[in-house]
């Protein structure tokens, strides 16, 4: 998913309006990387703010991490910059759903 469309989704689930105040936003990011660049990876995004926990992972992800951050508008710089890291070729952002 390319930035402008995750921007576009994530606007989607969350509208323009309250983008800012939507509290805490749980996700789930499936990562895939370049061969040989699952721990590198893991270790780099690991430490970006609102990331609880990366690791590299078998199947059809490579990296799976777990983000907390305040807002939709955290969610959506967070994934980008992940997307943007050099080693990693596609994202997929699955946000949690409200009980």
């Amino acid at each position: 998913m390319s930035p402008v469309q995750l921007k576009t989704h994530m606007q989607e689930v969350c509208s323009e309006a309250t983008m800012t105040n939507c509290g805490i936003v749980k996700a789930c990011v499936l990562i895939r990387v370049r061969p040989g660049q699952h721990y590198e990876v893991a270790k780099k995004i690991s430490a970006f703010k609102g990331v609880k926990s990366a690791m590299a992972v078998i199947g059809g992800a490579d990296v799976v991490a777990r983000l907390e951050v305040e807002n939709m508008n955290a969610l959506t710089r967070l994934a980008i910059q992940i997307g943007d890291l050099p080693d990693v070729a596609t994202t997929e952002t699955l946000v949690a759903a409200e009980e």
